[in-house]
């Protein structure tokens, strides 16, 4: 039983190891400073100027995690992009994850985590500040906690999912099609009994 428990936090250590090596190339880029301020950001921060419990083209949450950045770390593009870095990170680590999870060895675990680390569209996403960084890790989080409740059978962790979701909707709409897929792709398979219950 040791052995077995040590390989799983040996595999975890790997992949936190590779989410650290994620925020650290965020880091030394936006440390640089090579590419500046993007225009959406000067507006992010105008937002965050005036907090609210929503604006015309999105919802409060980045804004406020923003302006709670700000309060913390200040204005600096290394500072601003913080957050997003940290996204990223995490979305690296439960890549990973549900690699394991769909029953992938380490290789598996490790591949999934370094496409996640190399794709192109995630090193652009996590690399500015915009509400679509979260969005992606909370997508990220709404899957991993599927993938457990179909294999754990624990219904009630739909009461985590539920809240996964509801930050997703006060971050960015588009959480609604992350539900919307996963109710249709659950309907045409065995797992739609997972749909029926209280606890979703």
């Amino acid at each position: 039983m040791l052995p077995a428990r040590k390989d799983v936090s040996s595999a975890f250590m790997t992949l936190a190891g590779l989410g650290l090596l994620t925020l650290l190339l965020h880091f030394v880029t936006n440390g640089m400073g090579a590419y500046g301020y993007f225009r959406d950001e000067f507006y992010y921060i105008a937002c965050s100027d005036h907090l609210d419990w929503g604006y015309v083209d999105q919802p409060p949450l980045s804004i406020l995690l923003l302006a709670v950045n700000r309060l913390l770390f200040g204005d600096s593009l290394f500072a601003l992009r913080l957050f997003p870095a940290l996204a990223g990170a995490g979305v690296v680590v439960l890549s990973g994850l549900m690699a394991k999870e769909l029953g992938g060895n380490r290789f598996a675990q490790v591949l999934a985590a370094v496409s996640a680390i190399v794709a192109p569209f995630y090193l652009a996403i996590f690399n500015f500040l915009s509400m679509n960084s979260f969005d992606v890790l909370l997508w990220a989080i709404c899957f991993y906690i599927v993938i457990k409740i179909i294999k754990t059978e624990n219904l009630k962790l739909w009461l985590l999912f539920g809240f996964m979701v509801g930050l997703g909707l006060q971050n960015k709409l588009s959480v609604l099609f992350l539900c919307f897929g996963l109710a249709i792709g659950m309907l045409l398979t065995p797992h739609r009994k997972y749909l029926l219950n209280r606890w979703l």
